[in-house]
């Protein structure tokens, strides 16, 4: 996933919670718009600004700094909202935070981190926008760096390296080729040359799940459809009742409902390829824009904030900064808290962001994740219950909180 469309689903996310609904499908379009297009991001960026609409909040997308703006101007400004800031994230879960700097010792930024074991990363480096050019060992205890393999780029990929996964003593991710021949990538951890285990069929949106379930990787497509191949190279094979389908967790399968707010629940049904055991997730009636993972889901009612609750429809409870529509919801949630401030003549409101915070919706916990606002945007990020780690930026610091470390 690469920045640009990491700061549209943070800002999607957190309109959702200052403004009404987003109309149905829209997260979706944008999703797509910017898959077809992310190899051109370097022109886009250069064209100005790209403005979306999202639930009455415009999204302005400038030199590439994206700000959160009010559809219209309320006539009157609402009271401001005083709230405070928990302890930092180091007091609350010490034994989950680690950091280490953004840059690497030869000047590259970190753009992408998945964990190899409990004190080694893996991380990537781009030589261009959003093109990744290596893939590295880090280890987080003595600090050394250790290059597993080149990422190729062949000619007339349109899609960069993305998804990458760890299962075992090997890295994977995928790409794809104008004329939609989507490859999925293998290199071992040890060390060595990248090489093609999976050739298949994609749309422009290419893959969207990406695993490994013992000798066999399994996939799949964006457009849906799960199929597993041998994990040392071979012919994919279609998963049985896995067409028009979507890989949750394996070997859990289910219909995703696009991706953003839809009419029907994403992942709401879902079916276990192994055992034939399936599950239905608890909706209510005018419910909208639900979004499940395997434990938890998200959603909006008619009127009212955003809930997070069990899929058996228990543990209701409110949403803090409203839902992120194209993430699977998990334990943990990060919004912007906001506080009191001056009127800003753009904004029309008493309020400004003061920073951002990871919530513990199973316990109640809360910390602050130290990030603060520059000028009128703040970054962040956000979990996916599909990662175990969250990592975002502070100063020239990169701080990684593994969530399992968690109690």
């Amino acid at each position: 996933m690469n920045d640009l469309e990491e700061s549209l689903r943070r800002t999607l996310g957190h309109a959702a919670g200052q403004a009404p609904p987003a109309p149905d499908r829209l997260a979706e379009a944008v999703e797509t718009r910017y898959r077809r297009r992310r190899h051109r991001g370097q022109a886009l960026l250069a064209a100005g600004a790209v403005v979306l609409l999202a639930g009455g909040a415009a999204i302005a997308l400038r030199g590439g700094t994206i700000q959160t703006l009010p559809a219209t101007v309320p006539a009157k400004t609402p009271p401001a909202i005083s709230t405070a800031l928990p302890p930092p994230v180091e007091q609350v879960w010490p034994q989950a935070v680690r950091t280490l700097p953004v840059k690497l010792p030869g000047g590259q930024t970190i753009r992408e981190i998945r964990r190899i074991d409990d004190h080694t990363l893996l991380v990537t480096t781009w030589s261009s926008f959003e093109k990744t050019n290596a893939i590295y060992a880090y280890d987080l205890d003595t600090r050394k760096l250790r290059k597993i393999a080149d990422v190729p780029t062949p000619r007339g990929t349109v899609l960069y390296a993305s998804g990458f996964q760890v299962a075992g003593d090997r890295v994977l991710w995928w790409t794809a080729l104008k004329g939609g021949e989507g490859k999925i990538w293998s290199a071992l951890l040890a060390g060595g040359q990248a090489e093609v285990v999976v050739t298949h069929p994609v749309d422009d949106g290419g893959f969207d799940a990406l695993e490994v379930a013992g000798d066999r990787i399994v996939f799949s497509l964006r457009a849906g459809g799960v199929f597993t191949a041998p994990l040392g190279g071979g012919p994919a094979e279609p998963v049985e009742g896995g067409t028009g389908m979507h890989l949750l967790a394996w070997p859990w399968i289910g219909m995703s409902g696009g991706y953003g707010p839809t009419e029907e629940p994403r992942f709401g049904s879902i079916r276990n390829v192994e055992t034939g055991e399936t599950d239905t997730a608890v909706t209510q009636v005018d419910e909208k824009h639900i979004v499940c993972g395997l434990t938890f889901c998200v959603g909006a009612k008619p009127t009212g904030p955003s809930f997070h609750r069990l899929r058996d429809g228990s543990g209701e409870q409110e949403l803090p900064g409203g839902m992120h529509p194209l993430l699977l919801p998990g334990r943990f949630h990060t919004a912007s808290v906001l506080g009191e401030g001056p009127r800003r003549q753009d904004l029309g409101v008493g309020r400004q962001v003061l920073g951002v915070v990871l919530h513990d919706m199973t316990t109640g916990k809360s910390a602050d994740l130290g990030v603060r606002p520059d000028g009128d945007s703040v970054q962040g990020s956000y979990p996916d219950s599909r990662q175990r780690l969250l990592a975002y930026t502070v100063g020239d610091e990169l701080r990684v909180i593994d969530l399992t470390r968690i109690p």
